[in-house]
């Protein structure tokens, strides 16, 4: 039998060229979880404990109250503050019903540490989240 997780992973975009090993890595570092519409996942200038892989639902991502994108399928976020362990730089609601994968600090760290490919998917979402934002800000 497949592992659920597995399937999962294979079919968010940033992992989608992960190997079978790297994908077993993610999973084994990531906790299933389903939430309702109206929960609040990270609120911006405060600490964030989590990153989240998003598999059925949306969230709302806002900054300084301002929505800046909406999160479907296969997107992730958190990943800032799991690197660097700062404060939030957006806050994100989920808007529907959830389901998701989440990461701790400390599994984050320790996928990223052990796979040099998940940690290269991890910095190039990032890099592209920064400069969509910048070139989109007034």
């Amino acid at each position: 039998m497949a592992d659920p997780k597995l399937e999962q992973l294979k079919r968010v975009p940033i992992f989608a060229q992960c190997s079978k090993s790297e994908l077993q890595t993610l999973a084994k570092n990531t906790d299933d979880v389903t939430l309702p519409a109206g929960r609040t996942l990270i609120q911006q200038g405060h600490s964030n404990h989590g990153f989240y892989i998003l598999i059925e639902g949306e969230a709302e991502a806002t900054v300084d109250g301002n929505r800046v994108r909406t999160m479907r399928p296969g997107d992730v976020f958190g990943e800032i503050s799991m690197l660097d362990r700062g404060p939030a730089t957006a806050t994100v609601v989920t808007t529907t019903p959830v389901e998701a994968l989440v990461m701790s600090h400390a599994q984050f760290r320790d996928a990223v540490r052990s796979d040099e490919n998940i940690a290269h998917n991890v910095l190039a979402v990032m890099a592209e989240r920064l400069r969509r934002d910048t070139q989109a800000a007034p």
